[in-house]
């Protein structure tokens, strides 16, 4: 709920930025995989950059 409200407030006070939601590629696997959740995340229109947190290398972005 935070990051929707937090993409509205960056929407109305600086709309050239995109906002995404970093996330640790195990947290992904485990969690962002769920049926129920992508469709949060797509009715939501969540943008994700999935994380390896060991490395601190970007794995993946999701649009």
């Amino acid at each position: 709920m935070a990051i929707l409200v937090y993409r509205n407030l960056i929407q109305l006070t600086a709309p050239e930025y995109t906002l995404y939601l970093a996330i640790d590629d195990v947290v992904y696997k485990e969690f962002f995989q769920r049926k129920s959740v992508q469709v949060v995340t797509h009715q939501n229109q969540l943008l994700l950059i999935v994380v390896e947190m060991e490395k601190e290398e970007i794995r993946q972005w999701i649009n």
